[in-house]
């Protein structure tokens, strides 16, 4: 889990970063792109209480942290696909949105299951 707390720090720091940079409309070629790269940074910003969910679950319960682990790596894959092809497409990188974004958020909402499972683990002794 320790590197799941190591990761969350990381990803805190550049979603402030990446938000810093985003407030500037002069970052961006037009309206729309400053809209998608703004969906990139709240699913980025919603996820990482997620994940400092899974990470606390499986901190608190070892018998809960291999589940802990698989909601982790579930949001951790889900950010970089869905947030991160977003993020390339505002600025006007790459257009990797299909079939990245929807891969993606399948993965999110795939975390959001993983970590109830982990949760139901907390609950066993």
């Amino acid at each position: 889990m320790r590197s799941l707390w190591i990761l969350i720090g990381l990803l805190g720091l550049a979603a402030v970063a990446l938000g810093a940079y985003g407030s500037h409309g002069s970052a961006f070629a037009d309206a729309d792109r400053q809209r998608v790269f703004e969906v990139a940074l709240r699913y980025h910003l919603a996820h990482l209480p997620a994940l400092g969910l899974a990470a606390l679950i499986g901190s608190l319960n070892p018998a809960a942290a291999r589940r802990a682990g698989i909601a982790g790596t579930l949001f951790l894959a889900g950010m970089a696909l869905f947030c991160g092809s977003l993020y390339l497409k505002g600025l006007g990188i790459a257009e990797l949105t299909n079939p990245t974004a929807p891969l993606g958020g399948g993965l999110l909402m795939a975390g959001w299951l993983a970590l109830a499972w982990a949760g139901l683990g907390l609950l066993r002794r």
